[in-house]
């Protein structure tokens, strides 16, 4: 018998294996749940020419357009919630610095899922009498059991995944908690559509543990090809019923991205040159975090 190997391996070692020109699937959604630790990393390592795909990006978008990371973005929404917009993405579009595909979002999900199931197109009706049929890749067909007017959309087929989950074992199994936001959980198609998937976690528990409790294992072994340990790695969103999205951090983003002198001032400060535990002490450490927005940790 083949002896199982560990998934286990640093943000950095992770990220290092996405190419510049890559195209890649970011799990979350809004302010929620995206992977900012493996963001990041892209960062830092100052990838180039990327192409990115979501079904409602936030600052992730934000970040990697604003750092100069992407060439092409493809989403429904990109912006910042209740924060307002997203103003690095807004200014990089209007001066044709990065190519904006706009979806629905339920075309985007359908994108996915086809993707996920292996299929090469998905379909759908949100399309029709609407200026998305101006997407190129839009075809319209006709159901031949019925004749009703479908769109034919292209699935996506990115080269990596980089999605945030609650926890996982070394091998790979990863879990998302009983309790949280949304029940159909888009990130589940997102892990496994890519050719290659990394999940960043919130903490990794023995093998034991996913065997009692295997109806939270939403994505096993097979599906994921890396796993890095991140506490608070989606801050500064939430993470569902875990912690909360931190404001005050949020703010002083948006108070960064209103020019991009101030936005490179942000990258120097918590980006570039740091590792992501000095991140995470910059912005408060595990402890303060814990008291601010709640506790990181799974108890059952």
């Amino acid at each position: 018998m083949q002896e199982r190997r560990s998934k286990l391996t640093s943000i950095s070692d992770a990220v290092a294996l996405i190419p510049d020109g890559a195209k890649v699937a970011i799990g979350g959604s809004l302010i929620r749940k995206a992977p900012m630790a493996l963001v990041r990393e892209l960062v830092r390592q100052k990838k180039k020419n990327l192409t990115l795909y979501s079904w409602s990006a936030g600052m992730d978008f934000d970040m990697l357009i604003g750092a100069g990371c992407a060439k092409e973005a493809w989403s429904s929404y990109c912006g910042m919630f209740n924060l307002g917009m997203a103003k690095n993405f807004r200014r990089a579009v209007e001066a044709c610095e990065c190519r904006f595909v706009d979806l629905s979002e339920t075309c985007a999900m359908d994108k996915f899922r086809a993707s996920a199931y292996g299929l090469t197109f998905a379909i759908s009706k949100t399309p029709l009498h609407s200026g998305i049929m101006n997407n190129p890749e839009f075809k319209e067909i006709t159901c031949p059991f019925t004749g009703e007017k479908y769109v034919a959309m292209e699935a996506f087929h990115p080269d990596f995944s980089i999605v945030h989950a609650h926890r996982a074992d070394k091998y790979g199994n990863v879990q998302l908690d009983a309790v949280r936001m949304m029940d159909n959980e888009m990130d589940i198609y997102i892990a496994k559509c890519a050719k290659t998937t990394i999940m960043s976690v919130e903490e990794i528990v023995p093998e034991e543990e996913i065997i009692r409790t295997p109806t939270m294992t939403v994505l096993p072994k097979l599906f994921v090809d890396y796993v890095v340990h991140a506490p608070y790695g989606a801050h500064p969103n939430s993470c569902d019923c875990r912690y909360d999205f931190d404001l005050e951090h949020g703010e002083y983003y948006q108070k960064c991205s209103d020019t991009k002198e101030g936005f490179e001032q942000y990258l120097q400060e918590y980006v570039y040159g740091t590792t992501e535990e000095e991140y995470i002490e910059k912005v408060g450490g595990l402890e303060n975090l814990e008291a601010r927005l709640g506790r990181g940790g799974w108890e059952s």
